[in-house]
């Protein structure tokens, strides 16, 4: 049986010397993995250069119900992002946040609003030009409310402790170490409620956005079961250094 599908490159693994494993998070099924056929043929249906992390692409593939993993028959962009495989900066930020996502995204189940904010967020990131130094740190807060985890700020006042393991305000200091004092709560808050249309307004210096980012993540570690250090968040930093 051939389906066809629309989906994020998530990661590739070497399978053998003539294919790849990809995961690609899609529209129609969720997360999925797939066989990719090595080849650096311009004429080959399938490219496997195409499948770059955070890549958005259309693609068929056969496999037999039930079956865990398809191989790929066709390939093509399904939206072209040039600049995020180009841009030593943007290209280190797209390593980074595909990472991230192979932990967050597990569910084997479709989320077409989930599929359709991703494919939003990285068209939009790879048409700025400038002023993209913080953009993983509002992806990463906006996408929170599509893992369905993000912290309930109806009751803060400023003067709030944000206890990140409940993911609300509180008015007395937690008794453990997953909290932010008042003033890095406050400073948590304005960060969830900023969108990519008003990211230019936070002026994230280096210790700022490092700040922000080591609150993100012990965040999605403390919902998340099983979300691991990410290991190319070393690179961030030297990159950012």
């Amino acid at each position: 049986m051939i389906e066809s599908f629309e989906g994020v490159v998530l990661r590739t693994l070497k399978y053998n010397d003539s294919l790849l494993i990809a995961d690609i998070y899609t529209r129609q099924r969720g997360r999925a993995s797939f066989l990719v056929p090595v080849s650096h043929s311009k004429r080959s249906k399938v490219r496997s250069v195409l499948f770059q992390p955070l890549s958005m692409l259309s693609l068929t593939a056969s496999g037999h119900a039930g079956k865990r993993l398809r191989r790929v028959n066709s390939v093509q962009p399904y939206t072209v992002c040039s600049s995020i495989q180009s841009n030593v900066v943007k290209s280190a930020i797209s390593l980074f946040l595909s990472e991230v996502l192979v932990y967050a995204l597990r569910e084997e189940e479709p989320d077409v609003q989930l599929f359709d904010f991703l494919c939003r967020s990285f068209s939009f990131f790879d048409s700025l030009e400038e002023g993209y130094a913080d953009f993983h740190i509002i992806f990463l807060s906006r996408l929170l409310r599509y893992l369905g985890i993000s912290p309930n700020l109806d009751n803060y006042t400023p003067g709030c402790y944000m206890d990140l393991a409940q993911g609300c305000a509180v008015k007395e200091q937690p008794l453990h170490s997953g909290f932010l004092v008042p003033d890095d709560a406050a400073a948590f808050v304005e960060l969830m409620q900023t969108g990519y249309d008003s990211m230019h307004t936070l002026s994230l210096n280096r210790g700022l956005r490092g700040g922000y980012l080591a609150i993100l993540m012990l965040y999605y570690r403390l919902h998340i079961p099983d979300f691991p250090q990410i290991k190319s968040m070393d690179v961030l930093r030297e990159l950012f250094d």
